[in-house]
């Protein structure tokens, strides 16, 4: 895979890279937080908050 990876054109890899942030994005901005909501107590994230 590394070979593959050194190989690859710029443009190509632009183009995955370009992809994989527009995949993680929406994952960070929703996903995250609400995991974030479920698993963290409400005195915890209030603490967090302040900081």
């Amino acid at each position: 895979m590394r070979a593959y990876l050194a190989k690859m054109p710029p443009r190509a890899f632009m183009v995955l890279t370009i992809t994989a942030l527009a995949i993680a994005y929406p994952l960070v901005t929703i996903v995250l937080p609400a995991v974030v909501r479920a698993l963290l107590p409400e005195a915890v994230r209030s603490v967090l908050h302040m900081l």
